[in-house]
Parts: structure tokens; sequence; C-alpha cells
């Protein structure tokens, strides 16, 4: 059985189809051929790309909300993203260094249970690291719609695992940067982007045939792509913008099968920026598709929005990553090694 006409197409193409069944001659416009860089080329964008790396602000607030949908086929353009449960609404700071300063607050987490028997928790708390402690404050927790309050926290010798797996950059929209991308443990290792265009220039990786950078339009923008093993099997690739400081536009991340079909494992379309500082542009609006490990089930899209983002405030006071333990709650002072209830001593 056909399916019928999707709305999500494009009239200009349903009525090119037309044409071709009547047998009228119709004109196709192509997209535009990529323009492959030379080494040279290459070799000149990377005091840019380095210079875009360096974070320059001081203070980033950044106040937003995420949720989860699924799609079965990615093929389908009949078939919606249906939104799961699956939400985050949270305010975040950071100092803008690795490691560094940092704060969220999490107003409300809705995420697939894992201890109890309903298919959906929820939970409010704060996570904070001063440069010197880490603080945790668990507000509330329980049944989706039927939380209770919590009123517990830690101090720690260091900052929270929350605030060092990504859990920041996907608060703030860092993740979706060029200078923020790769993760704490791949810029130890030297991971970041002007590194890899430093490695497509190599003699050995020219030979190889390793990566390709080329000028290539993306959503239509100009932009310049890198990717990283162009020909074989696992393909990645990210656009980036120019015009705007370099600001990561996409990111792509294919397999190819045996049968020279692809499978996307995950891909990023940044669709909204805002420049909230001279020259630094912050992604806003953000789809973020994840294939699961069963290619059974379904495709999952986080769908990000930054409501409001604040860079370099001359007012900014960074007590604001010392979480304050509320009266009465239980704390786990992990530094001291006892325990007590705020404000009562």
């Amino acid at each position: 059985m056909s399916k019928k006409c999707c709305p999500h197409i494009k009239p200009t193409l349903q009525i090119a189809v037309f044409c071709i069944l009547l047998g009228i001659s119709v004109i196709v416009q192509a997209e535009e051929p990529k323009l492959i860089l030379s080494v040279e080329e290459i070799n000149a964008l990377i005091p840019q790309i380095e210079a875009a790396e360096e974070r320059p602000f001081s203070n980033l607030k950044v106040e937003s909300e995420r949720w989860v949908e699924t799609k079965v086929d990615l093929s389908d353009p009949c078939e919606p993203w249906k939104r799961t449960r699956i939400y985050v609404s949270s305010t975040a700071w950071f100092d803008g260094n690795p490691k560094g300063k940092a704060r969220v607050d999490v107003h409300k987490e809705v995420l697939r249970w894992q201890e109890g028997a309903a298919p959906y928790g929820e939970s409010s708390y704060s996570v904070g690291f001063d440069g010197q402690h880490g603080r945790v404050v668990d507000h509330t927790r329980g049944d989706s719609g039927k939380t209770s309050p919590l009123k517990e926290g830690k101090l720690l010798p260091d900052a929270p695992v929350l605030l060092r797996d990504n859990y920041l950059g996907s608060c703030t929209g860092a993740q979706y940067t060029l200078c923020s991308f790769f993760n704490d443990d791949d810029k130890d290792e030297g991971r970041t982007f002007s590194r890899l265009f430093q490695a497509a220039i190599s003699p050995e990786a020219v030979e190889a045939k390793a990566f390709e950078v080329a000028l290539e339009e993306f959503e239509g923008i100009e932009c310049i792509k890198f990717s990283s093993n162009p020909t074989r099997r696992f393909q990645k690739s990210w656009w980036f913008d120019p015009s705007r400081g370099f600001a990561l536009l996409g990111h792509k991340y294919t397999v190819t099968r045996e049968d020279g079909s692809e499978r996307l494992m995950c891909s990023i379309k940044v669709t909204k920026l805002k420049e909230v500082a001279p020259g630094i542009w912050w992604p806003t609006q953000v789809t973020s598709v994840r294939a699961a490990f069963d290619p059974e089930k379904p495709y999952e899209q986080v769908v990000y929005r930054a409501s409001n983002v604040v860079a370099n405030d001359p007012n900014f006071d960074e007590s604001i990553f010392t979480v304050a333990f509320p009266n009465s709650y239980l704390i786990d002072d992990q530094v001291a090694g006892r325990k007590y209830r705020a404000g009562e001593e």
C-alpha cells in the first residue's frame, strides 16, 4: 500500500514529480558542490580556530530546558517526533574555565525511574563547585508528579560528579560549541578542533586521505566542513560558521553497513545562535539525535532551548558558586567526616 503524499514535502518537489509523471521537462537545481581546501588554506584557518577555542568570557549564566522525543524511522517524513516525559529545567552558571567554578540549579528533572516501580522519577536539586569544595543539595524526589521533600546536602572535597560528566555542558549548551564539544578528558589528551585541523595537514594524513576540510553549505549557510575518515566505514563531520566566530552549526556521525547503506549514529543541528557578547555566539536552540544501541529501538532526539543567556556580567557575584545549605537540611560533610543539621549548630 502506497503512502499518501505527506504535507512535510515541499510543494516545489511535488510539482517537479507531477511534471515528470506527465512527461514535462523540468530543471532541478542541484546542491552547490563542496570546495575542498588545500593544505595551505587549512593551515591559514588554524590560528582562527585556536582563537575561537579560547573562552572570551569570565562568567556565563544560562536558563534552559530540554526534553526527549522519539522516532522509529528517520527516513519517514510522515512520522512525527513523539515527545516523552523526560524533561529538565535548570539555571546554570560557570566561569568559563575547564574544571573551574560552576553551579547548576535543577528546578525540575523527570527521568526514567531507576529505583522504584513508577516509570518516571522526578527531582529538584542544586550542585556547585566554588573552586575549593563541591556541594550537593537535594530538595525533592519521588514519582513524577508526586515528589516529597528530601532536605539533604553534601559537602565534598572536590567538584560533584555531575559537573564533570558533561552535565554542565548539557544545561548551558556548552557541549554544542567549538570550545566545549570535546569533554575535559578529551582535552586532557589534547583533543581539540584546532589539533584536528593540524592533524589533517600532516603528510601522513594527507597521503592516507584521513581528513577532509571543505567549504559547504549547511542549512543555507556557507560553512567550513571538517570530516574524519571521509571514505571509510565510520565517518564524522562538523560544520562551522566562520562569519560567527566559527560557531558549531552541525555534527553528523554515520556508520556504513556492509550493504552500502548508512546508519545515523548521532547528529547535532544548532538552529539558533545569540551574540551574548561581542564575538561570542552561543547556541540557544539545538536538536540532537542519537541512535539506540539496539537498532530495533527508536531514535531519541534531545531538544534544547535556552530562554536567557548572559555573558560577562560586570555585577556577577562569585558567591553564587557556593550553594547554601538551607536550615534543617541533613548535611553529610565528607570533608570533616561528620553529619549535622544546617542551622542547628
